[in-house]
């Protein structure tokens, strides 16, 4: 939804998977064509028909389908998706990708068990490869045979510096039309080895002369999830759209099963079609629908409550004002974040709004938990690795062990307001909503919150 924000943001999802498939390209040419014999034999050893040139077009195609099983507006539609599954599938999805899944995940690693794909690509090794690519924990038997190589390989396609990021912070950057977002990709790339540690463990690093160009790609990162992805405008675009489909769901205007990766594979479900039938709900008069007008309406878009770190301190002096209490920010912050994502936190808010004059007691407030997946040194699955070389000995070195900048990214990541909060007042425009009527709004919820 940032199109709402920023109006040149609009690539498609084909245009983001042309482009990762280019940038897992270079990676796998790089990191696959000057790997030493012993290291593949290492790495793969029961690679069988598998060659680095087929390894590469593995890749390829990984890349080429890694976001294939996203829905309408993307991450909006995440949990419907995730309740249009089975409990077998959910488990099937746990196996392949650990304890939370990310559903257009496992979603693009159903997508490319289709007879369609194989018998397009015409080798059903290389889909197999591909799709094992997708997933933390592969099934398939080349996978479980060189289970390390894959592993190495995983990280072009989902990692730290993998090729998705690469494509779409330059992509987005370039589209939003900000700056902060264009990363050295081809320095990073060129510098990328799977190198051994001691113990004869691999991995995928990038040497140590690029430093500068990650540095810059985990600071390009921030930014752009700070000022675009987690624009507070674009987050209450994703809450609109997610409610309204959500709406259709429980209405029975839509059948939660359009969501599923069959239904994707038919081709059944896109944006359009949910915005069309948002639309006619709306027109119909269904009440209900007119809280998401502003998807399409930008005079009746929500009003923003909570956005910058300013609006934090504000609503904390307001609360120990309510409350004749005088509080730490901490305490504050904790039983707000408790109340923010209590399961009831809709009804609670609608509850205490009702007592409200006027039209603000129909106020229908919408909260969104932001904030990113920083960099954490501590990781141990996907770190970032350096490597520098002195004669035949090679050194593994984690990212923050070199750059202190590094750690201060994660730093300002961590503490950036993560809550948003906007409202919709039904008969009003946006331009229509006072200040004074967003403070009834919050001090309606503090009351809520701290009663």
């Amino acid at each position: 939804m940032a199109y709402l924000t920023y109006p040149g943001a609009m690539t498609s999802m084909f245009e983001h998977a042309v482009g990762t498939t280019f940038m897992g390209s270079k990676i796998a040419q790089q990191v696959l064509c000057k790997m030493a014999q012993k290291d593949f034999d290492a790495l793969f050893p029961n690679a069988g028909e598998l060659n680095v040139e087929s390894l590469i077009k593995s890749v390829r195609l990984a890349c080429l389908f890694h976001d294939v099983g996203h829905g309408p507006f993307s991450h909006a539609s995440e949990g419907v998706m995730a309740s249009s599954i089975s409990r077998e599938e959910r488990k099937e999805a746990e196996s392949l990708l650990g304890e939370e899944p990310s559903i257009h995940e496992y979603f693009s690693y159903k997508l490319m068990q289709v007879s369609e794909v194989k018998e397009i690509v015409g080798d059903s090794l290389l889909v197999e490869a591909a799709a094992s690519l997708l997933v933390e924990r592969p099934v398939a038997k080349i996978a479980r045979e060189n289970p390390e190589g894959f592993s190495v390989l995983r990280k072009v396609v989902s990692s730290q510096l993998d090729a998705d990021r690469m494509d779409y912070l330059a992509r987005d950057s370039l589209m939003s039309g900000v700056s902060y977002g264009r990363i050295d990709a081809g320095r990073i790339i060129t510098n990328m080895a799977i190198v051994p540690d001691g113990r004869g463990k691999y991995e995928l690093a990038v040497h140590h002369r690029a430093l500068g160009a990650v540095e810059d790609m985990l600071d390009a990162r921030y930014k752009m999830y700070k000022w675009v992805y987690l624009h507070h405008t674009v987050c209450v675009g994703d809450i609109l759209a997610t409610k309204a489909i959500e709406s259709m769901i429980a209405d029975g205007v839509l059948e939660k099963d359009l969501f599923h990766w069959k239904s994707f594979e038919r081709g059944l479900m896109g944006d359009e079609y949910v915005m069309y039938r948002i639309m006619r709900e709306w027109e119909k008069s269904n009440s209900k629908y007119a809280n998401y007008r502003g998807l399409w309406d930008r005079r009746h878009f929500p009003v923003s409550l909570l956005k910058h770190p300013a609006d934090y301190s504000e609503f904390a002096t307001r609360v120990m004002t309510l409350t004749k209490r005088n509080m730490t920010d901490g305490v504050i912050a904790a039983k707000i974040a408790e109340f923010l994502s209590s399961p009831d936190v809709e009804k609670t808010t609608a509850t205490a709004l009702s007592s409200l004059a006027g039209p603000l007691r129909d106020a229908y407030v919408m909260i969104k938990f932001g904030g990113g997946a920083p960099y954490r040194p501590l990781s141990t699955s996907d770190s970032i690795w350096l490597y520098t070389i002195d004669g035949e000995n090679v050194q593994l070195h984690e990212l923050t062990k070199q750059s202190k900048y590094a750690m201060y990214i994660t730093y300002e990541w961590e503490n950036h307001p993560s809550v948003y909060m906007a409202c919709v007042i039904p008969g009003l425009e946006k331009k229509q909503v006072t200040p004074s009527m967003k403070v009834d709004i919050k001090d309606a919820i503090i009351k809520a919150a701290f009663g």
